[in-house]
């Protein structure tokens, strides 16, 4: 099998993942701060390791350990407080754990959302969304960091500076950034970061997280239960983490994504994956009835969208599996870019998506399943 679709979980991990999963599960898989003995110690330690180690990579203050991106998404939203005068912005590129976040929160508050400007090349037009935020003022920003159909790594500095002048919240759906693009929470005035394990940190299922710019989080409370401290309180504590991390911790996959996530950040596997990406856009570009919707730059990551003129992407997407290669097709989960690509005719995109376990020599198998299915 040769597996392109790693924007939605990368495949295979690295062997430290594989072993650390094995040693939590025997070593680590205790109640974790539920207890006095010494192995319910042990496995919290393991649990606040991780944390300072992802905080110190984000330069965040703290972090919100959840089960997942979508999860982390809907706690932030559900933590603010909104009115019906409110405007936010989302970017055409977000995925549907923001925008039907957005959506169903304001159809309960009646706040306006609106879209972040794109330039003719689809890049985001800073200049236009400065212009506009002066007459809005948002309450807050969404954006994702980098677009899991395009590759496109939004520039998160430049919204952030904008978010200064505005004093509005920033939220940022990093789930196909983190361990692969940097980030610094503090520079780019991000409030919340949300971060998925099992993606670019090449972790397991189950683990996620919000990276917070400040220590005092000031979201509001939307889940409730055990944290093993004050029992007998029939109401959630008020401050620190404990306040939004209710429930038994999942210490196997969190020690097994600190172990993945020393790994990712010790290989540049930004340049690998770029790498790939220009590889494989420049192969496609010498075949004819082909439609691909990344530019070569280097404002990407390795995602590349295409798709076979005449021909369905879902079509194209079950062939490709005949040949045992394994890629993406439809819309991804993101609504509005595909009105921008015009690639709704195709129902969507073919997505092909690198990791640092991909070779040349795969996406050359791939180029001749392509011109195979064209020829036919």
């Amino acid at each position: 099998m040769i597996y392109f679709d790693n924007a939605a979980t990368t495949y295979p991990k690295p062997e430290c993942m594989y072993e650390a999963m094995d040693y939590a599960q025997r070593n680590l898989a205790f109640n974790a701060g539920r207890g006095s003995y010494r192995k319910s110690k042990e496995a919290h330690d393991a649990i606040e390791e991780c944390r300072r180690f992802l905080c110190e990579k984000a330069n965040a203050k703290s972090l919100i350990f959840t089960p997942s991106a979508t999860h982390s998404l809907n706690m932030v939203t559900a933590g603010l407080s909104f009115d019906k005068d409110d405007i936010i912005y989302c970017s055409p590129y977000d995925h549907n754990a923001i925008v039907r976040t957005l959506y169903e929160n304001a159809r309960k508050y009646s706040f306006t959302i609106k879209q972040i400007p794109l330039n003719d090349d689809l890049s985001i037009d800073i200049d236009s969304f400065k212009i506009a935020c002066m007459k809005d003022k948002p309450k807050a920003i969404y954006c994702t960091h980098v677009s899991n159909v395009t590759g496109y790594i939004l520039p998160i500095d430049k919204i952030g500076e904008i978010v200064s002048k505005f004093n509005s919240l920033f939220i940022v759906d990093g789930a196909q950034a983190f361990g692969l693009v940097p980030v610094d929470l503090q520079d780019n005035s991000i409030d919340y970061y949300i971060f998925a394990g099992h993606k670019t940190l090449y972790g397991p299922f189950g683990i996620a997280g919000i990276l917070c710019k400040d220590e005092n989080i000031k979201l509001e409370g939307s889940f409730y239960g055990g944290t093993g401290s004050d029992s007998l309180n029939v109401y959630m504590p008020v401050k620190g983490i404990i306040k939004y991390e209710p429930s038994s911790p999942n210490v196997v996959s969190i020690y097994s994504l600190y172990q993945s996530a020393r790994w990712a950040f010790s290989n540049n596997l930004l340049q690998y994956e770029i790498d790939l990406a220009h590889y494989f856009i420049k192969k496609l570009s010498n075949i004819n009835d082909v439609e691909v919707y990344t530019n070569l730059s280097d404002n990407f990551i390795g995602i590349v969208s295409f798709n076979i003129k005449g021909m369905y992407s879902n079509d194209v997407a079950k062939i490709l599996e005949d040949y045992e290669i394994m890629v993406r097709s439809d819309y991804h989960c993101s609504p509005f870019i595909h009105d921008v690509l015009k690639s709704k005719k195709y129902l969507g995109t073919v997505r092909v998506s690198f990791s640092y376990f991909n070779k040349r020599s795969e996406i050359d198998l791939l180029i001749d399943a392509i011109e195979e299915i064209i020829l036919e």
